[in-house]
Protein backbone atom coordinates (compact mmCIF):
# COMPACT_ATOMS: atom_id res chain seq x y z
CA UNK A 1 0.00 0.00 0.00
CA UNK A 2 1.39 3.35 -1.01
CA UNK A 3 2.39 5.99 1.55
CA UNK A 4 0.86 9.23 0.34
CA UNK A 5 3.40 11.16 2.34
CA UNK A 6 6.04 9.98 -0.12
CA UNK A 7 4.21 11.60 -3.00
CA UNK A 8 3.90 15.28 -3.80
CA UNK A 9 0.62 14.81 -5.68
CA UNK A 10 -1.69 15.20 -2.72
CA UNK A 11 -0.33 18.65 -1.95
CA UNK A 12 -0.62 20.27 -5.36
CA UNK A 13 -2.26 23.67 -4.90
CA UNK A 14 -5.72 24.34 -6.25
CA UNK A 15 -6.22 27.03 -7.79
CA UNK A 16 -10.35 45.57 8.48
CA UNK A 17 -10.34 47.95 10.88
CA UNK A 18 -8.04 47.47 13.89
CA UNK A 19 -9.92 46.73 17.07
CA UNK A 20 -7.37 45.89 19.71
CA UNK A 21 -3.88 46.10 21.16
CA UNK A 22 -0.75 46.17 19.05
CA UNK A 23 2.58 44.43 19.43
CA UNK A 24 5.59 43.80 17.23
CA UNK A 25 7.14 40.51 16.23
CA UNK A 26 10.13 40.07 13.97
CA UNK A 27 9.43 37.12 11.73
CA UNK A 28 13.10 36.52 11.01
CA UNK A 29 14.53 36.36 14.53
CA UNK A 30 13.17 35.06 17.80
CA UNK A 31 12.43 37.64 20.46
CA UNK A 32 12.46 37.09 24.24
CA UNK A 33 9.10 36.08 25.63
CA UNK A 34 7.61 36.20 29.08
CA UNK A 35 6.31 33.30 31.20
CA UNK A 36 4.55 30.34 31.08
CA UNK A 37 1.49 28.25 30.66
CA UNK A 38 -1.58 30.42 31.09
CA UNK A 39 -3.39 29.48 34.30
CA UNK A 40 -7.08 28.70 34.26
CA UNK A 41 -8.80 31.94 35.09
CA UNK A 42 -12.18 33.51 34.31
CA UNK A 43 -10.30 36.47 32.85
CA UNK A 44 -8.63 34.23 30.27
CA UNK A 45 -11.59 32.22 29.05
CA UNK A 46 -11.74 31.46 25.29
CA UNK A 47 -14.64 33.90 24.93
CA UNK A 48 -12.45 36.77 26.14
CA UNK A 49 -9.36 36.35 24.00
CA UNK A 50 -7.90 39.48 22.39
CA UNK A 51 -9.47 40.23 19.02
CA UNK A 52 -6.52 41.76 17.19
CA UNK A 53 -2.81 42.25 17.33
CA UNK A 54 -0.47 43.64 14.73
CA UNK A 55 2.96 42.20 13.97
CA UNK A 56 5.42 44.15 11.83
CA UNK A 57 8.72 43.27 10.26
CA UNK A 58 11.41 45.45 8.78
CA UNK A 59 10.26 44.71 5.22
CA UNK A 60 6.67 43.54 5.47
CA UNK A 61 3.68 44.15 7.68
CA UNK A 62 1.67 41.16 8.81
CA UNK A 63 -1.41 41.66 10.93
CA UNK A 64 -2.32 38.73 13.15
CA UNK A 65 -5.89 38.71 14.34
CA UNK A 66 -7.78 36.49 16.77
CA UNK A 67 -11.36 36.39 15.55
CA UNK A 68 -14.57 34.91 16.85
CA UNK A 69 -16.69 33.28 14.17
CA UNK A 70 -19.44 35.69 15.15
CA UNK A 71 -17.30 38.72 14.25
CA UNK A 72 -16.50 37.91 10.62
CA UNK A 73 -17.29 40.64 8.11
CA UNK A 74 -18.07 40.19 4.42
CA UNK A 75 -14.49 41.28 3.67
CA UNK A 76 -13.21 38.62 6.06
CA UNK A 77 -15.30 35.97 4.32
CA UNK A 78 -13.97 36.98 0.91
CA UNK A 79 -10.33 37.04 2.04
CA UNK A 80 -10.74 33.69 3.81
CA UNK A 81 -12.25 32.13 0.70
CA UNK A 82 -9.39 33.37 -1.48
CA UNK A 83 -6.93 31.74 0.92
CA UNK A 84 -8.89 28.45 0.92
CA UNK A 85 -8.84 28.45 -2.89
CA UNK A 86 -5.07 28.87 -3.09
CA UNK A 87 -3.90 27.09 0.06
CA UNK A 88 -0.78 24.98 -0.36
CA UNK A 89 -2.67 22.03 1.17
CA UNK A 90 -6.47 22.33 0.92
CA UNK A 91 -8.62 21.63 3.96
CA UNK A 92 -12.40 21.70 3.50
CA UNK A 93 -12.87 21.75 7.28
CA UNK A 94 -11.18 25.15 7.44
CA UNK A 95 -12.95 26.41 4.34
CA UNK A 96 -15.25 29.31 5.34
CA UNK A 97 -18.20 27.67 3.61
CA UNK A 98 -17.89 24.79 6.10
CA UNK A 99 -16.65 26.49 9.26
CA UNK A 100 -18.00 30.04 9.30
CA UNK A 101 -21.57 29.00 10.12
CA UNK A 102 -20.95 26.31 12.74
CA UNK A 103 -21.37 28.72 15.63
CA UNK A 104 -25.16 28.71 15.15
CA UNK A 105 -25.42 24.98 14.55
CA UNK A 106 -23.17 23.49 17.21
CA UNK A 107 -22.97 24.82 20.76
CA UNK A 108 -19.62 23.08 21.22
CA UNK A 109 -18.11 25.41 18.63
CA UNK A 110 -18.50 28.47 20.90
CA UNK A 111 -14.87 28.46 22.13
CA UNK A 112 -13.43 28.27 18.59
CA UNK A 113 -11.30 31.19 17.49
CA UNK A 114 -9.54 31.86 14.21
CA UNK A 115 -5.90 32.88 14.22
CA UNK A 116 -5.49 34.90 11.02
CA UNK A 117 -2.25 36.13 9.47
CA UNK A 118 -2.72 38.92 6.93
CA UNK A 119 -0.48 40.86 4.58
CA UNK A 120 -1.71 43.90 2.64
CA UNK A 121 -5.32 42.88 3.19
CA UNK A 122 -4.75 39.31 1.98
CA UNK A 123 -5.15 36.38 4.36
CA UNK A 124 -1.88 34.44 4.38
CA UNK A 125 -2.75 31.80 6.96
CA UNK A 126 -5.61 30.69 9.17
CA UNK A 127 -5.88 28.18 11.99
CA UNK A 128 -8.88 27.27 14.17
CA UNK A 129 -7.99 26.92 17.86
CA UNK A 130 -9.43 26.76 21.32
CA UNK A 131 -7.93 26.10 24.75
CA UNK A 132 -7.98 22.98 26.86
CA UNK A 133 -6.74 22.01 30.34
CA UNK A 134 -3.28 20.48 30.32
CA UNK A 135 -4.46 18.10 33.03
CA UNK A 136 -7.62 18.12 35.20
CA UNK A 137 -5.52 18.59 38.35
CA UNK A 138 -3.13 21.21 37.05
CA UNK A 139 -3.99 24.94 36.82
CA UNK A 140 -2.76 25.40 33.23
CA UNK A 141 -4.29 25.44 29.79
CA UNK A 142 -2.89 24.65 26.37
CA UNK A 143 -3.87 26.00 22.97
CA UNK A 144 -5.18 23.25 20.68
CA UNK A 145 -6.49 22.76 17.16
CA UNK A 146 -8.71 20.04 18.62
CA UNK A 147 -11.46 20.87 21.06
CA UNK A 148 -14.99 19.52 21.19
CA UNK A 149 -16.16 20.68 17.76
CA UNK A 150 -13.08 19.98 15.65
CA UNK A 151 -12.47 16.60 17.26
CA UNK A 152 -16.05 15.47 16.66
CA UNK A 153 -16.78 17.00 13.26
CA UNK A 154 -13.46 17.61 11.46
CA UNK A 155 -10.68 15.06 11.17
CA UNK A 156 -8.32 17.38 9.27
CA UNK A 157 -6.96 20.22 11.40
CA UNK A 158 -3.95 21.47 9.44
CA UNK A 159 -3.80 25.24 8.79
CA UNK A 160 -4.54 26.94 5.53
CA UNK A 161 -1.26 28.49 4.36
CA UNK A 162 -0.89 30.65 1.28
CA UNK A 163 1.05 28.73 -1.36
CA UNK A 164 3.47 31.61 -2.04
CA UNK A 165 4.64 32.16 1.57
CA UNK A 166 3.69 29.12 3.68
CA UNK A 167 6.63 29.34 6.11
CA UNK A 168 6.12 33.04 6.83
CA UNK A 169 2.41 32.41 7.33
CA UNK A 170 3.09 29.53 9.72
CA UNK A 171 5.55 31.65 11.69
CA UNK A 172 3.06 34.50 11.91
CA UNK A 173 0.35 32.16 13.22
CA UNK A 174 2.62 30.77 15.93
CA UNK A 175 3.90 34.20 16.94
CA UNK A 176 0.36 35.54 16.83
CA UNK A 177 -0.96 32.95 19.27
CA UNK A 178 1.80 33.85 21.71
CA UNK A 179 1.41 37.62 21.38
CA UNK A 180 -2.38 37.37 21.72
CA UNK A 181 -1.95 35.88 25.17
CA UNK A 182 -3.00 32.36 24.25
CA UNK A 183 -1.40 29.56 26.26
CA UNK A 184 2.13 28.97 25.01
CA UNK A 185 1.91 25.20 25.02
CA UNK A 186 0.31 24.50 21.62
CA UNK A 187 -1.08 21.17 20.40
CA UNK A 188 -1.24 21.02 16.59
CA UNK A 189 -3.31 17.97 15.70
CA UNK A 190 -3.71 15.95 12.51
CA UNK A 191 -0.88 17.61 10.57
CA UNK A 192 0.44 15.82 7.49
CA UNK A 193 3.83 14.46 8.54
CA UNK A 194 5.38 15.38 5.17
CA UNK A 195 4.67 17.92 2.48
CA UNK A 196 4.51 21.72 2.40
CA UNK A 197 2.54 22.20 5.65
CA UNK A 198 4.97 19.98 7.56
CA UNK A 199 7.91 21.78 5.95
CA UNK A 200 6.46 25.19 6.85
CA UNK A 201 5.76 24.28 10.48
CA UNK A 202 9.19 22.69 10.83
CA UNK A 203 10.98 25.67 9.31
CA UNK A 204 8.96 28.20 11.33
CA UNK A 205 9.55 26.48 14.67
CA UNK A 206 13.23 26.00 13.88
CA UNK A 207 13.74 29.65 12.93
CA UNK A 208 11.90 30.79 16.05
CA UNK A 209 13.73 28.28 18.27
CA UNK A 210 10.40 26.87 19.41
CA UNK A 211 10.82 23.31 20.72
CA UNK A 212 8.53 20.76 19.10
CA UNK A 213 7.86 17.09 19.81
CA UNK A 214 5.65 14.39 18.30
CA UNK A 215 2.72 13.42 20.46
CA UNK A 216 1.16 10.70 18.31
CA UNK A 217 1.09 9.45 14.71
CA UNK A 218 -1.74 7.88 12.76
CA UNK A 219 -2.76 7.05 9.20
CA UNK A 220 -5.47 8.79 7.21
CA UNK A 221 -6.97 6.93 4.22
CA UNK A 222 -7.10 8.90 0.97
CA UNK A 223 -7.32 8.09 -2.73
CA UNK A 224 -4.84 9.45 -5.26
CA UNK A 225 -5.87 9.74 -8.88
CA UNK A 226 -2.91 7.85 -10.29
CA UNK A 227 -3.27 5.02 -7.76
CA UNK A 228 -6.94 4.39 -8.52
CA UNK A 229 -6.72 4.80 -12.30
CA UNK A 230 -3.51 2.81 -12.69
CA UNK A 231 -5.12 -0.26 -11.09
CA UNK A 232 -8.43 -0.20 -12.95
CA UNK A 233 -9.42 -1.02 -16.50
CA UNK A 234 -11.47 1.55 -18.46
CA UNK A 235 -15.09 1.66 -17.38
CA UNK A 236 -17.52 -0.52 -19.28
CA UNK A 237 -21.18 0.02 -20.14
CA UNK A 238 -22.63 -1.51 -16.95
CA UNK A 239 -25.58 0.29 -15.31
CA UNK A 240 -23.24 1.25 -12.45
CA UNK A 241 -19.65 1.29 -13.73
CA UNK A 242 -17.21 1.35 -10.81
CA UNK A 243 -13.43 1.57 -10.50
CA UNK A 244 -12.61 -1.57 -8.51
CA UNK A 245 -9.01 -2.37 -9.48
CA UNK A 246 -7.55 -0.79 -6.34
CA UNK A 247 -9.62 -3.06 -4.06
CA UNK A 248 -8.57 -6.45 -2.77
CA UNK A 249 -9.80 -9.38 -4.82
CA UNK A 250 -12.36 -10.35 -2.16
CA UNK A 251 -13.72 -6.81 -1.84
CA UNK A 252 -14.09 -6.44 -5.60
CA UNK A 253 -15.85 -9.82 -5.83
CA UNK A 254 -18.24 -8.90 -2.99
CA UNK A 255 -19.04 -5.58 -4.67
CA UNK A 256 -20.06 -7.33 -7.87
CA UNK A 257 -22.11 -9.83 -5.87
CA UNK A 258 -23.98 -7.01 -4.13
CA UNK A 259 -24.75 -5.37 -7.46
CA UNK A 260 -26.18 -8.64 -8.79
CA UNK A 261 -28.22 -9.05 -5.59
CA UNK A 262 -29.75 -5.58 -5.93
CA UNK A 263 -30.76 -6.23 -9.53
CA UNK A 264 -32.27 -9.59 -8.58
CA UNK A 265 -34.15 -8.54 -5.43
CA UNK A 266 -35.31 -5.07 -6.48
CA UNK A 267 -35.97 -5.83 -10.12
CA UNK A 268 -33.73 -3.03 -11.38
CA UNK A 269 -29.96 -2.44 -11.46
CA UNK A 270 -28.25 0.04 -9.16
CA UNK A 271 -27.46 3.35 -10.83
CA UNK A 272 -25.93 6.59 -9.60
CA UNK A 273 -27.42 9.99 -10.36
CA UNK A 274 -25.10 13.01 -9.91
CA UNK A 275 -27.02 16.02 -8.64
CA UNK A 276 -25.30 19.40 -8.61
CA UNK A 277 -28.06 21.98 -8.82
CA UNK A 278 -31.18 20.55 -7.18
CA UNK A 279 -31.73 21.68 -3.57
CA UNK A 280 -34.59 19.16 -3.32
CA UNK A 281 -31.92 16.51 -2.76
CA UNK A 282 -31.37 17.98 0.72
CA UNK A 283 -34.94 17.16 1.73
CA UNK A 284 -34.53 13.58 0.54
CA UNK A 285 -31.17 13.24 2.28
CA UNK A 286 -32.48 14.54 5.62
CA UNK A 287 -35.43 12.12 5.47
CA UNK A 288 -33.15 9.19 4.58
CA UNK A 289 -30.73 9.98 7.40
CA UNK A 290 -33.55 10.35 9.93
CA UNK A 291 -35.03 6.99 8.89
CA UNK A 292 -31.79 5.24 9.90
CA UNK A 293 -29.98 4.70 13.17
CA UNK A 294 -29.15 8.40 13.56
CA UNK A 295 -32.85 9.12 13.85
CA UNK A 296 -33.34 6.84 16.83
CA UNK A 297 -33.09 8.47 20.24
CA UNK A 298 -31.74 5.31 21.86
CA UNK A 299 -28.72 5.38 19.52
CA UNK A 300 -27.87 9.01 20.05
CA UNK A 301 -30.43 10.95 18.07
CA UNK A 302 -27.84 12.55 15.79
CA UNK A 303 -29.96 13.09 12.68
CA UNK A 304 -30.20 16.60 11.29
CA UNK A 305 -33.99 16.58 11.57
CA UNK A 306 -33.70 16.27 15.37
CA UNK A 307 -31.42 19.32 15.52
CA UNK A 308 -32.95 22.21 13.55
CA UNK A 309 -29.90 24.46 13.99
CA UNK A 310 -27.63 21.77 12.57
CA UNK A 311 -30.05 21.20 9.70
CA UNK A 312 -29.88 24.91 8.92
CA UNK A 313 -26.07 24.79 8.98
CA UNK A 314 -26.10 21.77 6.65
CA UNK A 315 -28.39 23.48 4.14
CA UNK A 316 -26.33 26.67 4.36
CA UNK A 317 -23.06 24.79 3.82
CA UNK A 318 -24.37 22.81 0.85
CA UNK A 319 -25.79 25.97 -0.74
CA UNK A 320 -22.48 27.83 -0.32
CA UNK A 321 -20.44 25.10 -2.02
CA UNK A 322 -23.09 24.63 -4.71
CA UNK A 323 -23.05 28.35 -5.53
CA UNK A 324 -19.41 28.13 -6.65
CA UNK A 325 -19.71 24.79 -8.44
CA UNK A 326 -17.90 22.95 -5.65
CA UNK A 327 -20.64 20.51 -4.63
CA UNK A 328 -21.57 17.09 -5.94
CA UNK A 329 -24.61 15.26 -4.62
CA UNK A 330 -24.85 11.58 -5.54
CA UNK A 331 -28.00 9.48 -5.33
CA UNK A 332 -27.62 5.70 -5.63
CA UNK A 333 -30.92 4.09 -6.57
CA UNK A 334 -32.42 0.94 -8.04
CA UNK A 335 -35.74 1.59 -9.74
CA UNK A 336 -37.88 3.58 -7.28
CA UNK A 337 -35.69 2.66 -4.30
CA UNK A 338 -33.10 5.14 -3.01
CA UNK A 339 -30.20 3.18 -1.57
CA UNK A 340 -27.71 5.90 -0.59
CA UNK A 341 -27.17 9.65 -0.84
CA UNK A 342 -23.83 11.36 -0.34
CA UNK A 343 -22.32 14.82 -0.67
CA UNK A 344 -18.83 15.77 -1.83
CA UNK A 345 -17.22 19.19 -1.29
CA UNK A 346 -14.34 20.70 -3.23
CA UNK A 347 -11.87 23.02 -1.55
CA UNK A 348 -8.86 24.09 -3.59
CA UNK A 349 -8.20 21.25 -6.01
CA UNK A 350 -9.29 18.45 -3.66
CA UNK A 351 -12.65 16.74 -3.18
CA UNK A 352 -13.71 15.81 0.36
CA UNK A 353 -16.52 13.53 1.47
CA UNK A 354 -19.09 15.44 3.50
CA UNK A 355 -22.20 13.67 4.80
CA UNK A 356 -23.83 10.49 3.52
CA UNK A 357 -26.63 8.13 4.54
CA UNK A 358 -27.97 4.81 3.35
CA UNK A 359 -31.32 2.97 3.48
CA UNK A 360 -30.97 0.45 6.28
CA UNK A 361 -33.47 -2.01 4.82
CA UNK A 362 -30.96 -2.67 2.05
CA UNK A 363 -27.99 -3.17 4.37
CA UNK A 364 -27.33 -6.76 3.10
CA UNK A 365 -26.22 -5.19 -0.19
CA UNK A 366 -23.79 -2.74 1.46
CA UNK A 367 -25.25 0.41 -0.10
CA UNK A 368 -22.81 2.61 1.84
CA UNK A 369 -19.85 0.84 0.30
CA UNK A 370 -21.38 0.99 -3.17
CA UNK A 371 -22.11 4.71 -2.74
CA UNK A 372 -18.58 5.56 -1.69
CA UNK A 373 -17.12 3.54 -4.55
CA UNK A 374 -19.45 5.47 -6.87
CA UNK A 375 -18.07 8.69 -5.34
CA UNK A 376 -14.46 7.60 -5.95
CA UNK A 377 -15.35 6.66 -9.52
CA UNK A 378 -17.09 9.98 -10.14
CA UNK A 379 -14.21 12.07 -8.76
CA UNK A 380 -11.57 10.36 -10.87
CA UNK A 381 -13.56 10.01 -14.11
CA UNK A 382 -15.60 13.24 -14.11
CA UNK A 383 -13.19 15.73 -12.48
CA UNK A 384 -9.47 16.44 -12.68
CA UNK A 385 -8.89 16.33 -8.91
CA UNK A 386 -5.58 14.72 -7.86
CA UNK A 387 -6.95 13.61 -4.48
CA UNK A 388 -10.16 12.45 -2.82
CA UNK A 389 -10.14 12.73 0.98
CA UNK A 390 -12.92 10.91 2.88
CA UNK A 391 -12.25 12.88 6.06
CA UNK A 392 -11.87 9.97 8.50
CA UNK A 393 -8.98 8.00 9.92
CA UNK A 394 -7.91 4.41 9.46
CA UNK A 395 -9.73 3.24 12.59
CA UNK A 396 -12.90 3.28 10.50
CA UNK A 397 -11.85 0.07 8.82
CA UNK A 398 -14.96 -0.51 6.69
CA UNK A 399 -14.60 2.83 4.94
CA UNK A 400 -10.80 2.96 4.99
CA UNK A 401 -10.40 -0.22 2.94
CA UNK A 402 -12.06 1.50 -0.04
CA UNK A 403 -9.28 4.11 -0.21
CA UNK A 404 -5.96 2.68 -1.44
CA UNK A 405 -3.51 5.30 -0.17
CA UNK A 406 -2.44 6.42 3.27
CA UNK A 407 -1.25 9.79 4.49
CA UNK A 408 0.56 9.87 7.81
CA UNK A 409 -0.78 12.41 10.28
CA UNK A 410 1.09 13.63 13.33
CA UNK A 411 -0.01 15.47 16.46
CA UNK A 412 2.77 17.75 17.68
CA UNK A 413 3.27 19.83 20.81
CA UNK A 414 5.02 23.18 20.37
CA UNK A 415 6.23 25.65 22.99
CA UNK A 416 5.86 29.15 21.58
CA UNK A 417 7.69 30.63 24.57
CA UNK A 418 8.22 30.45 28.32
CA UNK A 419 10.19 28.12 30.58
CA UNK A 420 7.37 25.83 31.60
CA UNK A 421 5.96 25.17 28.11
CA UNK A 422 9.49 24.44 26.92
CA UNK A 423 9.95 22.14 29.89
CA UNK A 424 6.80 20.20 29.06
CA UNK A 425 7.94 19.71 25.45
CA UNK A 426 11.45 18.67 26.45
CA UNK A 427 10.22 16.19 29.03
CA UNK A 428 7.32 14.88 26.95
CA UNK A 429 8.22 11.18 27.41
CA UNK A 430 8.16 11.70 31.19
CA UNK A 431 4.93 13.70 30.98
CA UNK A 432 3.25 11.03 28.87
CA UNK A 433 4.42 8.30 31.25
CA UNK A 434 3.12 10.31 34.21
CA UNK A 435 -0.28 10.75 32.58
CA UNK A 436 -0.71 7.08 31.72
CA UNK A 437 1.30 5.22 34.34
CA UNK A 438 0.19 6.71 37.64
CA UNK A 439 -2.84 4.98 39.12
CA UNK A 440 -4.25 7.79 41.25
CA UNK A 441 -5.04 11.38 40.41
CA UNK A 442 -2.73 12.63 43.16
CA UNK A 443 0.10 10.42 41.88
CA UNK A 444 -0.43 11.74 38.35
CA UNK A 445 -0.27 15.32 39.56
CA UNK A 446 2.93 14.66 41.49
CA UNK A 447 4.53 12.90 38.52
CA UNK A 448 3.57 15.69 36.12
CA UNK A 449 4.93 18.37 38.43
CA UNK A 450 8.15 16.41 38.90
CA UNK A 451 8.55 15.91 35.15
CA UNK A 452 8.00 19.59 34.47
CA UNK A 453 10.48 20.47 37.19
CA UNK A 454 13.15 18.25 35.64
CA UNK A 455 12.43 19.84 32.27
CA UNK A 456 12.69 23.36 33.66
CA UNK A 457 16.12 22.58 35.10
CA UNK A 458 17.16 21.07 31.78
CA UNK A 459 15.80 24.04 29.80
CA UNK A 460 17.74 26.47 31.98
CA UNK A 461 21.00 24.71 31.14
CA UNK A 462 20.49 24.03 27.43
CA UNK A 463 19.67 26.30 24.46
CA UNK A 464 16.31 25.77 22.82
CA UNK A 465 16.31 23.33 19.92
CA UNK A 466 13.62 21.87 17.74
CA UNK A 467 12.94 18.59 16.02
CA UNK A 468 11.40 18.31 12.58
CA UNK A 469 7.97 16.80 12.10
Amino acid sequence: MMDVGASAEYIRPGHSPQRGPKSETNLDTARPVSPVLSPISPSRSPQELPRLLVATTSGDTMRTRVLSLDDLTSLDHAAWQRLADRAVSPNAYLDPRFLAGVRHGFSESAPLRLIVAEHAGSWQGVLAVTTTPVHPRLPWRATTTGGDFMTSHADRHHPLLDRDHPTLAARALLDGMREAGLPRLVQLQHLPSTGPVADAIGAATSAARMPLVDRRRSWAPVALRHTVLSHSAPLGDEPLPLLLGHLTRDDARNTRRHLRGIARELGAPAQVDPVRDDPALEDEFIALQHAGWKGRTETGGASLRQHPNREHWFRQTVAAFRARGDLIGLRLAAGDHTLWIGYLLRSGDTWFKFLDAYAEQFRPFSPGTLGRLAAITHVFTQTDAPLFDPGFDARYTVGARLFPDRREQVDVVVATGGVWPSAVVRTWPWVRRARTGATSGRAQTQELAAAAGRGAQFAARRPTTTRAL
